[in-house]
C-alpha cells in the first residue's frame, strides 16, 4: 500500500525503490524504537535477558537471574563503570517493565518477592541487535557482549 501511494503522473510505475522505503517503513517497530531511549544499565539488562532466553530456550527469568548474568558481564569486563548497586539495578528492572519491553508471566502476589517473579522479554534477538546498531554512542563492550553467542559463564 506504501509503494502504491507513491504512483503520480510524473512517477507511473513502482519502482524497487519504492518497494524498499514501503518495507522499511513497515519494519519500523515501536519496541525498538524505545531501546533508542534506555540508560546503558537497561540495554545491558535487556542484554542479559537476550542472553538468558538463548541458554534457556525461551524460558521464563527472573530479577535475580537477570542480575547474576548482568554481574558476570561486569566481573568479565571489569568495568566499574557499569557496576550498580542491585537497588539501581532494580529500578532499571521494573523501568523496563513499565515500557512493556519485560512482562510478568503472572500477576504479582502480594507475598511474592520482586526479585523472583517470573518474567518474559517482548523484544526478540533480532530487534535488540537491530536497535544496538541505531544506539547512539553505545559502548563497544556492550555490543560485543550482545553478539557473542555465549553467556558469560
Amino acid at each position: 500500500m506504501l509503494a502504491v501511494s507513491n504512483v503520480t503522473v510524473h512517477h507511473p510505475l513502482i519502482t524497487a525503490l519504492d518497494l524498499q522505503e514501503a518495507n522499511r517503513q513497515h519494519r519500523t517497530d515501536s519496541r525498538a524504537n524505545i531501546v533508542h531511549g534506555l540508560s546503558v544499565l537497561e540495554i545491558c539488562l535487556i542484554i542479559a535477558m537476550k542472553h538468558l532466553n538463548d541458554v534457556y530456550e525461551g524460558e521464563p527469568f527472573n530479577f535475580q537471574m537477570v542480575y547474576n548474568e548482568f554481574q558476570k558481564f561486569i566481573q568479565r569486563k571489569a568495568h566499574s563503570m557499569y557496576n550498580f548497586e542491585k537497588p539501581v539495578v532494580m529500578k532499571a528492572f521494573e523501568h523496563l517493565i513499565q515500557l512493556e519491553l519485560v512482562k510478568p508471566i503472572e500477576r504479582p502476589s502480594v507475598r511474592a518477592q520482586r526479585e523472583y517473579l517470573l518474567m518474559n522479554l517482548l523484544l526478540d534477538n533480532n530487534q535488540i541487535m537491530d536497535a544496538l546498531q541505531a544506539y547512539p554512542n553505545c559502548p563497544t563492550d556492550v555490543k560485543q557482549w550482545a553478539a557473542s553467542s555465549l553467556s558469560w559463564l
